[in-house]
């Protein structure tokens, strides 16, 4: 929220009884040789015939001067300072609630009298001094007589003052830790006019009478919102067009001679601030003084924040400076460091004196603390643990009571960070009562058990449920044939054969079988009525590769020719599913570990001088779930967690041995779950397709035929793997936490 103020403007004398026992002289201390040409009486309104809503001051003199004025819009808000005035109306402020004006406030400081005027909405107001009275009208929202800045402002006897001129002054630009831009510019004075308002992403300020070097600079490389700089002259002074990007809040205040316009970045999330960045969040403010005490000053401020403050008698010296839509916070501590000044607050009490003071002082109370610490009575307590382990939490005191000592002047030594335990304070612990004994001052036991009493509460539990679930699918077929021909003619001396294998004739002469009348004779492998083929005689041998399912044999006998004929089939299909669910429970933050399953034998022989031994080692194959489970505020739980399933294969032995391979399945991560929701943690799919086929080259690529001629076997395979966690929390009453 910003909020116009200035500091002269604001001041108000410190109490009622120095104004009544020291009149005007003790306004003169603070603020010298200032002569008050006109009070103002009397405060009145009125709505003219178009809507306008008129402010009249009745003042006892007309004013020395044009009154100076500016306007903000967020909030809505008209200042107006009155040169040389007082306010003698007997009020502060006062309830309008005529047309957009809401109220008014006034405060007075350095020979002026400055009026804000709370607005409903931004709206054109006009200016009209004549003789002892100032007429301040605020125009319709629909009415749009304005100048360029805004504002409607009528002309009035004299002119505005003016600082002198300054001819062709530098600028410069740099970029702010927190990234900011911020344009630095030379003046002839404390108390440069200055307009400074938005159009859209650029900001423009209107310096009257300072002439600043005229120019376009490009200022993107400093990675700040302000991206380029135009600087035109504009009558008696110059324009200052800031051409920004993705820029947020900006502001402008003078010290001394140095006029600095600072335009921030858009804010990121809260949690993007920087580690030791000071966010200020007061209502936002303008002042503009010059040659001020710090005194006054300060309780300017005071009234407006609607602290107290005390000011240190060494709190001394003057300031000019001035500050454009800046938190009341950030002037505050502007201030402070531009004097080397520091402040305590208690309440809504400020306690400002130079920094030297207040380090003393906060010495000297440590000092104190001490002092009285070495002087306390010690008081022997017993405090039951009722949760926790008694150990546990004598070893966190112990810890947080661990301090960094420094030597000081005179060797003594000084703690630099509380102590949960004094120095003269001890801390026994029964381990059968789970108790501490605890001998220290009162302030020192009060500390402990407020701490105990935090950290001794019931831990929540969380029961995991785990489920692995293994589908497997599985589909072969095979398709062999194997055959075998044996044939043999005589044609003359000439002895002709067919098979597997060339037919061997006999000492005689004579062929494997008797061709001419089928009778079986000396040597012959074929009787009247059977067939046999010699193992190894097959012409196509291509049967499947397991037992057959299924085999169809055929044998043709002819009085010269053997035909054998082998066809196998074999068709396999299978599904199945393995689920695993193991439950384990454990309370919050310690790990847990539940497991089953064999420990496998494996047989390794080993030679040592010659001399063979065996030896047996064990490996787990075993189902086990470990999980380290914390709860975080809002009932969700981080889990820490690995799933095991490990199961031999005594299908595939080691060759030459008895020791089967282990097959691993494992899934372990880090995951965030809601309250009794569940939630997937992998998953492995796999897929195996084969096909194969043996063939006879040539022969098995014939169209029909080819099917004699070779072997095909088909094999699909299927797994999937897939891991289910459900944690629930439990109450210390074993109940389960509502996951609505």
């Amino acid at each position: 929220m910003n909020s116009v103020m200035d500091a002269k403007t604001l001041y108000r004398p410190l109490t009622r009884a120095i104004r009544q026992s020291l009149g005007v002289l003790s306004i003169s201390l603070l603020i010298p040789a200032i002569g008050y040409a006109g009070d103002i009486n009397t405060i009145s309104t009125d709505r003219t015939a178009d809507g306008s809503i008129q402010v009249h001051f009745k003042l006892s003199s007309p004013l020395s001067g044009s009154p100076d004025n500016f306007q903000i819009d967020n909030p809505a808000r008209v200042a107006i300072d009155l040169p040389d005035t007082t306010n003698k109306t007997g009020e502060r402020t006062r309830k309008i609630n005529l047309g957009p004006v809401k109220s008014l406030m006034m405060a007075e400081a350095g020979g002026k009298t400055r009026v804000v005027f709370n607005l409903d909405q931004a709206t054109p107001y006009a200016i009209n001094p004549q003789g002892n009275e100032l007429t301040v009208t605020f125009k319709p929202a629909s009415v749009s007589d304005t100048t360029a800045s805004g504002l409607a402002v009528s002309n009035t006897a004299g002119n505005n003052p003016a600082t002198a001129m300054d001819r062709g002054q530098s600028i410069d630009f740099r970029r702010a830790a927190d990234g900011a831009g911020r344009l630095l510019i030379q003046t002839s004075g404390p108390n440069a006019p200055m307009k400074m308002r938005s159009e859209g992403s650029n900001i423009i300020i209107d310096l009257p009478n300072t002439r600043v070097e005229s120019g376009r600079f490009g200022v993107k490389d400093f990675a700040t919102p302000v991206e380029d700089i135009d600087v035109r002259p504009m009558g008696n002074g110059s324009r200052i067009t800031l051409k920004t990007r993705n820029a947020g809040e900006h502001m402008a205040y003078q010290t001394d001679n140095r006029l600095v316009v600072e335009v921030k970045p858009v804010p990121q999330s809260q949690g993007a601030q920087n580690v030791g960045e000071k966010k200020y969040t007061g209502e936002r403010l303008t002042l503009k003084f010059q040659d001020i005490q710090i005194r006054p000053l300060l309780q300017l401020i005071a009234d407006f924040t609607g602290n107290n403050i005390v000011v240190s008698d060494n709190v001394k010296g003057s300031i000019s400076l001035r500050l454009e839509n800046v938190p009341w916070d950030q002037a505050l501590a502007l201030i402070l460091e531009t004097k080397g000044l520091s402040m305590r607050k208690n309440g809504n009490v400020m306690y400002v004196a130079p920094t030297a003071d207040i380090v003393a002082r906060d010495k000297a109370e440590l000092e104190a603390r001490q002092q009285s610490q070495q002087l306390a009575p010690l008081t022997t307590d017993i405090i039951q643990i009722n949760y926790a382990k008694a150990d546990d939490i004598y070893k966190l005191l112990e810890s947080a009571s661990k301090t960094s000592k420094s030597s000081g002047k005179n060797g003594e030594s000084t703690d630099t960070a509380q102590r949960f335990i004094s120095d003269r304070g001890s801390v026994t612990v029964d381990a059968r009562s789970n108790s501490l004994i605890i001998t220290d001052t009162a302030s020192a036991l009060d500390r402990i058990r407020d701490l105990i009493q935090k950290l001794d509460k019931p831990v929540k539990q969380v029961l995991i449920e785990t489920r692995i679930v293994i589908a497997t699918d599985n589909f072969a077929r095979q398709l062999g044939v194997r055959w075998g021909v044996q044939a043999g003619f005589n044609r003359g001396n000439s002895t002709i054969g067919l098979g597997s294998t060339s037919p061997s004739l006999s000492a005689g002469g004579t062929l494997p079988y008797d061709l001419n009348n089928g009778n079986g004779g000396p040597g012959t492998a074929v009787t009247q009525g059977t067939s046999t083929t010699t193992p190894g005689n097959w012409m196509v041998n291509a049967p499947i590769s397991g037992t057959p399912a299924g085999s169809l044999g055929l044998a043709i006998l002819g009085s010269n020719v053997l035909l054998d004929l082998e066809l196998s089939a074999l068709q396999s299909e299978g599904t199945g599913e393995i689920v695993s669910s193991p439950k384990v429970i454990t309370t919050n933050g310690h790990t847990a570990l539940i497991s089953q399953g064999t420990e496998i034998p494996y047989i390794a022989t080993q030679t040592a001088g010659g001399v063979a031994s065996n030896t047996v080692s064990f490996k787990k194959a075993v189902l086990s779930t470990e999980v380290t489970p914390q709860i975080t505020p809002n009932n969700n739980i981080i889990m820490d967690i690995d799933v095991k399933k490990d199961e031999p294969d005594y299908t595939n032995l080691l060759p030459g041995t008895t020791n089967p391979p282990i097959n691993t399945r494992e899934v372990k991560t880090k995951v965030e779950v809601k309250n009794g929701e569940t939630v997937v943690l992998g998953g492995i799919y796999q897929f195996e397709n084969n096909n194969s086929i043996n063939k006879v080259p040539f022969f098995g690529d014939l169209p029909g035929i080819g099917n004699l001629f070779k072997n095909k076997e088909v094999k699909n395979q299927r797994l999937e793997l897939l891991i289910f966690v459900t944690p629930k929390i439990i109450n210390s009453d074993q109940s389960l936490v509502n996951t609505n």
